[in-house]
C-alpha cells in the first residue's frame, strides 16, 4: 500500500514516492518528442514567422508545465514521481496535512546506516 492514512491532528495522509529517472518524467520526454516533431515537420513546410509562432506556443506550454510543478505538489508528484508500495523502494514521501494545518510537501527520505557491535567494526549498513 503506497498511501497511509494517519488521521492525526497535523498529518492526514502520507504517500510513498520514488523519483523517476531523469529522462522519464512527463516534463522531459513528451516535450522532446514535440520539439523534434516541430523541427522535422513544421519548420521545413511553413514560413519562418509561422514556425516561430508554433515554437512559441510549444515553449509556453513547456514553461507552464514547469511552473505547475513548482506551484502544485500533486502535479509535481504526478510528473516527477511514481508511487511505490514499500518504504525500501521509496526515496521521498508526500505529506498531506490535516485541514487548516499547513500545506502539502514532498519530503526526501534518508536512510541511516545502523551500526551493530563495536564502533571499530567498520562500515555496516
Amino acid at each position: 500500500m503506497s498511501s497511509f492514512h494517519v488521521g492525526g491532528k497535523v498529518v492526514d495522509k502520507v504517500d510513498l514516492c520514488r523519483k523517476k529517472h531523469w529522462a522519464w518524467p512527463l516534463d522531459v520526454w513528451p516535450f522532446a518528442i514535440l520539439y523534434a516533431t516541430w523541427l522535422a515537420t513544421i519548420v521545413p513546410n511553413v514560413d519562418f514567422i509561422d514556425a516561430m509562432i508554433g515554437f512559441g506556443d510549444l515553449l509556453a506550454s513547456h514553461i507552464l508545465v514547469l511552473l505547475f510543478t513548482m506551484w502544485s505538489v500533486d502535479f509535481k508528484c504526478f510528473i516527477q514521481f511514481s508511487k511505490v508500495n514499500s518504504i525500501i523502494q521509496a526515496d521521498a514521501f508526500k505529506v498531506t496535512p490535516a485541514k487548516f494545518s499547513g500545506s502539502k510537501k514532498v519530503v526526501p527520505l534518508h536512510f541511516r546506516s545502523q551500526m551493530t557491535g563495536s564502533s571499530s567494526s567498520g562500515d555496516m549498513e
